[in-house]
């Protein structure tokens, strides 16, 4: 009875979408989430200090020292490492899911509102 609630208001919201493609059942997504996701809200640069995206960890932890990636509509635009995380004017060497931080970026590297910032691939 839910798979097939599930697949008439997949149905319904397809139009909705911004590609058009169909929504997916909840039955075909994956429940286990082990990547770490940290969704860009705003950018500021400053001086002295560098570049700083701030916004809200959706999964995961991202520590300092981390290597990342800035990933935009599912591709990779730059790869960086953090400096420093901060949240409410205190300093914090980690940021977990659902906290608002700002992450000091050590390059100056493109990144914009809706990016999401993940730990680089191993290699």
């Amino acid at each position: 009875m839910l798979r097939q609630y599930n697949e008439t208001e997949a149905a319904r919201l397809a139009p909705m979408t911004a590609d058009g493609a169909a929504v997916r059942a909840a039955g075909d997504l994956s429940t286990a989430r082990t990547s770490t996701e940290f969704v860009v809200e705003d950018v500021f640069t400053i001086t002295g200090r560098g570049r700083i995206a701030t916004g809200t960890v959706r999964s995961g932890i991202l520590r300092v020292d981390d290597a990342i990636e800035i990933v935009r509509q599912g591709a990779v635009e730059a790869a960086t490492s953090i400096t420093g995380i901060e949240m409410f004017r205190k300093r914090a060497s980690e940021a977990t899911v659902g906290e608002l931080a700002g992450i000091l970026l050590r390059d100056a590297v493109d990144v914009r509102r809706g990016d999401i910032i993940r730990p680089a691939a191993s290699a």
